[in-house]
């Protein structure tokens, strides 16, 4: 796909993902090296994900995962530091 965007790519990727019907979708740092400008697309796809899909997303942008997640768990060194619900 030589010329298209890294934010259309991963709007692809997760297009992709959802084609397959899954039960569980696993993001990993879906915002990581996409423009802070296409950062918006990408959090309103995945805030338009059927409700019946769990999303587990591992994100080190706080600011992204406290605008999708519902519930949060944060690790340091391989140890659960915190567990539940981003302020918003």
């Amino acid at each position: 796909m030589a010329g298209c965007r890294t934010g259309q790519q991963r709007l692809l990727d997760l297009a992709i993902g959802l084609a397959l019907e899954p039960k569980v979708l696993l993001l990993d740092e879906p915002a990581a090296g996409v423009p802070s400008h296409e950062t918006s697309r990408i959090i309103e796809a995945i805030n338009r994900l059927p409700p019946k899909i769990a999303v587990l997303m591992i994100e080190h942008d706080k600011d992204l995962v406290f605008k999708f997640a519902r519930r949060v768990l944060v690790l340091a060194n391989g140890r659960l530091i915190f567990q539940g619900t981003p302020d918003r």
